[in-house]
């Protein structure tokens, strides 16, 4: 500031207003920037749980994590898009978790120190995922064992990578997180208390068992005309019972779709194909690169037996060599195929076998191979199989001493297959695949058998460019020319269309029924306006259009858009108040279920063993104020009118007997009841009160 006031001594007041205009833009300018760098970090926030940010960032990286997990666990390279939501889905639900349960933990002081840890893994009070796992499991004895933790905690120290410890680090904050919230649970469940009466009470709902007659005056039978229903009734019905119309934010799509399937041209041009391969496929000498050019499916090394090979080739197979051809053939009326023996040879049926899987790092296969020669020597120098698994292993086998069970050929990828299957029992080896690199043990193999490998080339029958381009077209000319609501709605019966609907759609959702991956749709009807028609949308097969018929937003629903629902409970009770009033006029003068059934036109019914507690009735169904009423009323005494939910009811007990039971027997299931809900009951009660911003539907 001095530097300015110097300048403005010597240079006057223009000179003083031009640094002035200057400095308030370079203030103005680190302004907008910061508040561009805020907005981009609002921008980027999938979500906000009681004030806590979550950034997309951070969540897509635990997404990714558990995807890994995943795939090694499943075995599976990729994953559909149905997988993925649901992988997301469990992540934010471990966000919701870890972040309403951490302000619970904080104020009542809850932790676990690091002798409780120690306690858990090799202490005296095992943690039951430790008691339970096979690795730490005595052989003979069957046995929890203690020194095999030792013993792979001392291992897992020389594994030169780390990765054992650092996953073993991350398992161990697993468990820490188990014990914090089994100490609130019980905080929460030792302050339930189930009192004597209570058990009293239970005991007597429980046990005591019902056979009663009935007559049923149902609503539905009961003609509408009898009864009227106003505006004013169902204004009045719906403030009473605002909180059955709490509703969360949903949409409702009705759309058409156009098949993508292959013309009559394209099915003669694939059968052509095929046809002219022939001579080809049966001369060619590499026949895997032929496969792997032509085919729609991938050459497989795998060898089969006869029954697992196509019904149409097996009378072929048994008198065929190697190098012969078999087809064309149609399969599944949607592939072409041709057939060709690459080779025979007598195989186990199945094999048993142990194996250690070896990751790469940064897709360094050459010192996964390093890693997992090193561990085949220490197994051929005396080392235990079990232990170096759980210490190097890095798939779900490890748990379990890297054992595979029995397997047969085509259940393994073919790499790892062929070294179990052409090896011998015994045999020691490792083999390099698409996983990284496996140190294998064949423990045992099964009889043998012939066995074929089989070279198909294979084209399914698709839809041409030329014929998806006339299907769009047709999408595109109904777009045109029923451009409007109401024209949708002309233009599906005009053109003998099928109309499809999808209701109660939550902005989260990702499924549509019929539809692949239909994320996208969902996400247009919650930026459109009800009666919007979409775009052209491509879903799998089908070409879509949408438009967009009802739209709900979170909290109490509007009348009309509850309306017949109000107006059929109005209704319903309405005919209730008037079946009420005429069976009271019959049981004033007689008290008898028959009176009552030839008046309301019906006929008497029985029952048997109906409970208090009965949560629905066979061929009355769920009647809370029935089975209620059962406790209350003398043997052959006729009850006054109930009215239920789907009828007015008169009924007669004719006999009552129990069940006996230990009531110790009551008091345990009530405790255990409310330890069952304690955890779940517990997480709803949190998350209802909570502040909770979700916006993964802006991203994914």
């Amino acid at each position: 500031m001095a530097t300015l006031q110097t300048l403005r001594n010597r240079a006057g007041v223009l000179m003083a207003v031009v640094i002035g205009l200057s400095l308030l833009a370079f203030i103005l300018g680190d302004f907008l920037n910061s508040g561009a760098s805020f907005l981009q970090r609002n921008q980027m926030e999938i979500g906000e749980i009681n004030g806590k940010s979550i950034n997309y960032f951070d969540f897509q990286a635990r997404v990714e994590q558990s995807v890994e997990s995943y795939k090694q666990n499943s075995g599976m390279t990729s994953l559909d898009e149905g997988t993925y939501a649901s992988i997301r889905n469990q992540v934010w639900n471990n966000y919701m978790n870890e972040m309403l349960f951490e302000d619970e933990y904080k104020s009542l002081g809850l932790g676990c120190s690091s002798d409780e840890l120690f306690d858990m893994v090799q202490g005296q009070n095992i943690h039951p995922q430790i008691l339970q796992a096979p690795v730490f499991q005595n052989q003979v004895t069957g046995m929890f064992d203690r020194s095999l933790v030792i013993q792979f905690l001392k291992n897992m120290e020389l594994e030169p990578t780390g990765q054992q410890k650092a996953l073993w680090v991350e398992y161990e904050k697993e468990l820490v997180k188990d014990r914090i919230f089994t100490k609130y649970q019980n905080l929460i469940s030792k302050g339930l208390f189930v009192t004597s009466k209570m058990v009293d009470i239970d005991y007597v709902e429980t046990n005591n068992k019902y056979d009663f007659d009935y007559v049923a005056a149902r609503y539905a039978t009961t003609p509408d005309s009898l009864v009227t229903v106003t505006e004013v009734d169902a204004q009045n019905y719906y403030q009473a019972h605002l909180d059955q119309f709490e509703q969360e934010a949903s949409r409702d799509l009705s759309y058409v779709a156009w098949e993508i399937l292959p013309s009559q041209a394209d099915r003669d041009a694939i059968e052509n194909w095929i046809h002219e391969q022939k001579e080809e496929f049966s001369r060619i000498e590499n026949v895997k690169q032929f496969v792997s050019l032509n085919a729609d499916s991938p050459f497989s090394e795998n060898y089969f037996d006869l029954f697992l090979l196509p019904d149409t080739m097996q009378s072929w197979v048994p008198t065929a060599n190697p190098g012969d051809v078999f087809g064309p053939y149609l399969e599944n009326n949607d592939t072409w195929k041709l057939a060709r023996i690459t080779d025979i040879r007598d195989l186990p049926d199945t094999v048993k076998a142990s194996h250690i899987l070896i990751q790469p790092d940064n897709g360094n296969f050459d010192a996964a191979q390093k890693t997992a020669d090193s561990i085949l020597q220490e197994i051929k120098k005396g080392a235990d199989f079990a232990q170096l698994a759980l210490v190097h292993g890095t798939d779900a086998t490890k748990d379990n001493g890297g054992d595979l069970g029995w397997f047969a050929m085509q259940e393994m990828i073919p790499e790892f297959s062929q070294a179990c299957f052409f090896g011998q029992k015994g045999d020691l080896l490792t083999v390099k695949t698409q996983y990284g690199v496996h140190v294998i043990y064949i423990a045992d193999q099964g009889p043998k058998s012939k066995k074929f490998q089989v070279a198909f080339l294979d084209r399914q029958i698709t839809p041409s460019s030329q014929t998806i381009e006339n299907i769009y077209s047709e999408a595109s000319r109904f777009a045109a020319t029923y451009g409007t609501s109401q024209k949708f709605d002309e233009g599906i019966q005009e053109e003998k269309l099928t109309k499809r609907l999808a209701t109660n759609l939550r902005e989260g959702d990702a499924a549509i029924p019929g539809l692949e991956n239909p994320r996208e749709l969902i996400r247009w009807a919650y930026e459109a306006k009800k009666g919007d028609l979409s775009k052209i949308y491509e879903f799998g097969n089908r070409f879509v259009i949408a438009k967009l018929t009802e739209v709900r937003d979170t909290g109490t629903a509007p009348l009309d858009q509850v309306r017949a629902q109000v107006e059929n409970s109005v209704r319903n009770e309405k005919k209730a108040e008037y079946l009420i009033s005429k069976i009271n006029q019959i049981l004033s003068s007689e008290k008898s279920l028959d009176a009552v059934a030839s008046t309301v036109g019906t006929t008497v019914q029985q029952a048997q063993g109906a409970y208090y507690t009965s949560f629905s009735i066979t061929g009355i169904g769920i009647e809370p104020n029935l089975t209620g009423t059962l406790p209350h009323l003398q043997i052959n005494e006729v009850s006054g009118p109930i009215k239920g939910r789907n009828a007015v009811y008169v009924v007669k007990v004719t006999h009552s007997y129990k069940q006996e039971t230990d009531p110790l027997e009551s008091r345990q299931r009530l405790e255990q009841a409310y330890a069952s809900r304690t955890g779940y009951q517990v997480f709803q009660a949190l998350e209802k009160k909570a502040k909770v911003v979700d916006r993964r539907n802006k991203f994914y």
